[in-house]
């Protein structure tokens, strides 16, 4: 009767095993099935870097850039960082501005760019952070 109830038991224990393999392998799928199924790079990305010690007073830095067509771009992150990176998907003239961003508070330090993309990687140092 003991061996009995041991392989009822190893037998309940291996089908307890394989639905919850076959639930997380169907899971893993369903996550797998939502990338994208061809995601082109960017034609360039702009590294923005500047001294994270003249931030002062937790805020963040914002970019916003408009392509002559229209398309636009923008990425932030909080000053203490020291680079901001933003892809842009086509070459040629973007006009924007730099801030800095505090929540509860107006922007602040508002720098007018004009930023000509003509290479896969465009790096920008800034003097001060805004």
């Amino acid at each position: 009767m003991k061996i009995v109830r041991s392989v009822l038991s190893i037998l309940a224990m291996s089908l307890a095993m394989g639905v919850l393999i076959t639930v997380l392998v169907g899971a893993l799928a369903g996550c797998l099935s939502t990338l994208p199924d061809d995601e082109s790079p960017p034609a360039s990305r702009v590294i923005v870097q500047w001294d994270p010690l003249a931030c002062g007073h937790p805020h963040r830095v914002v970019l916003e850039l408009e392509h002559d067509d229209g398309t636009d771009a923008s990425s932030s992150v909080p000053c203490v960082l020291g680079s901001l990176t933003i892809d842009l998907d086509q070459w040629g003239v973007y006009f924007g501005r730099f801030y800095g961003w505090e929540a509860g508070f107006p922007i602040r330090g508002v720098e007018p760019v004009t930023l000509t993309v003509d290479a896969p990687v465009i790096h920008w140092q800034l003097a001060d952070p805004p």
